[in-house]
């Protein structure tokens, strides 16, 4: 068996790198034997002819999206979309950012055989984009065209339309209203019609940026209208003033009578005020009919409440008086005297129909005999006597400790005295009562 020849010595005489060495055995350039040496046949063979094995080479290289891009000049966007046909020569998968990546490899060569693709695709959508620039620009100057002729014809509406000082007052407040819309400015003077709506007002704004009036235009055109303006406004009822001298609400006025938004011009309502004319006087009557209306209802509805709340309370005291049970009741229930059974009343004072219930369901030892209910019975008299000699010692215990703090006779101390607690000692010094002072001796 022929001697196989090193991988340094075929990357010394053919010039190579490890991996094209590596890429040139998996494309066949290259043979090697099985103890990983390499054939002196075919690295004879490429070293007779170096620059046709560098050209075969160079056509195995491998390439991903991003180099074949670079390698045709264009995006990689439009690799892929040229190479939807083209088979992978291999395909790795990798992490990367946290992701895992799928990398496809192609050919050089396969990728060189894509150039007059790529090249056709860049002159079509360059003379797309051409195309489409040109077609931009002629539509661009049609648009321009119809704007300016658009804007000669608002200019000439506007100039027609434009209000003298002395026309209607309304349609100086709109075109004063409109010029500040349009303008982006406000004078102090007019800026209470900001806060006007009209529906006339837009329409005006709208044809008023349609004529492409500069700013200065506009400013002049509000400042001839600025006086006048500032005169009118003064002379605004709002709608809640006008509802009040009126006497009726605002949407029954007449819209043929001069308003700009919700707003009323005084003469007016001092005219209609001195003179109430027919619809005003029916107006107002119809006015005080509904509020006459509203209040006996209200009336109504407030006495119905009344007699509801007063029959509610009736039933519920009838409730209370009918669920309670008197001690004859009760004592002829447990078949007991009654007054054993006057001694054995609950807290409450009194027996409610679902404790007297409780009790016949589960009947408690002092309950079962009269013997066990007279031993109850003497339990909680006696009881009683020890709570009250109980609470009167416990009293006369706290009124020693306030004679001792104090350095006072036991009986100067008060008999309703409360517990000495820190809080009560500290409230005691600070206030001094009389009991807490010690009797000067002469």
């Amino acid at each position: 068996m022929a001697r196989g020849v090193g991988r340094e010595k075929v990357r010394e005489l053919l010039r190579l790198a490890v991996w094209e060495v590596d890429l040139a055995v998996e494309t066949g350039l290259l043979r090697r034997l099985p103890n990983r040496t390499f054939d002196p046949v075919s690295v004879n063979a490429a070293q007779a002819d170096l620059e046709h094995f560098r050209h075969l080479l160079a056509a195995e290289h491998r390439c991903n999206a991003t180099q074949a891009a670079a390698r045709l000049g264009i995006s990689v966007e439009r690799f892929k979309q040229l190479a939807t046909g083209l088979a992978p020569v291999a395909v790795e998968e990798i992490r990367k950012y946290g992701r895992a990546l799928v990398v496809r490899y192609y050919r050089a060569a396969d990728v060189d055989a894509l150039a007059d693709h790529a090249r056709a695709d860049t002159e079509l959508r360059a003379a797309a984009r051409a195309y489409s620039r040109s077609e931009a620009a002629r539509k661009a100057a049609r648009t321009r065209k119809l704007n300016l002729a658009r804007a000669q014809a608002a200019r000439t509406e506007i100039e027609a339309a434009k209000p003298a000082l002395n026309r209607d007052r309304v349609d100086v407040l709109i075109w004063a209203a409109a010029l500040m819309t349009a303008a982006s400015v406000w004078p102090g003077p007019l800026r209470r019609l900001r806060l006007i709506v009209d529906p006339r007002v837009p329409p005006l704004v709208a044809t008023l940026r349609q004529a492409r009036l500069t700013p200065a235009e506009l400013e002049a055109m509000l400042t001839a209208l600025l006086a006048r303006a500032t005169e009118l406004i003064a002379l605004l009822i709002p709608p809640h003033e006008a509802e009040r001298k009126l006497g009726v609400p605002i949407d029954l006025i007449p819209d043929d009578l001069q308003r700009f938004g919700d707003h009323l011009f005084a003469s007016p309502l001092d005219e209609l005020f001195a003179a109430p004319p027919s619809w005003l006087l029916q107006a107002r009557a119809d006015q005080e009919l509904r509020e006459a209306a509203l209040a006996e209802a209200r009336r109504a509805a407030e006495a119905a409440f009344r007699r509801h709340r007063d029959e509610q309370a009736a039933v519920d005291a009838a409730a209370r008086v009918a669920s309670r049970l008197s001690d004859t009741s009760v004592a002829e229930l447990f078949d007991l005297p009654i007054e054993v059974i006057r001694s054995l009343r609950p807290k409450s004072g009194r027996w409610s129909a679902e404790n007297v219930e409780r009790l016949l369901r589960n009947t408690p030892l002092g309950l079962q005999s009269q013997t066990a209910a007279r031993a109850e019975a003497d339990r909680r008299r006696r009881h009683a006597d020890n709570r009250v000699t109980w609470l009167a010692q416990r009293r006369l215990g706290w009124r020693r400790q306030w004679a001792e703090l104090f350095d006072v006779p036991l009986e100067q101390v008060p008999q309703g005295v409360g517990r000495p607690t820190s809080r009560a000692i500290d409230a005691v010094r600070r206030e001094s009562p009389a009991w807490a002072r010690r009797a000067s001796s002469d």
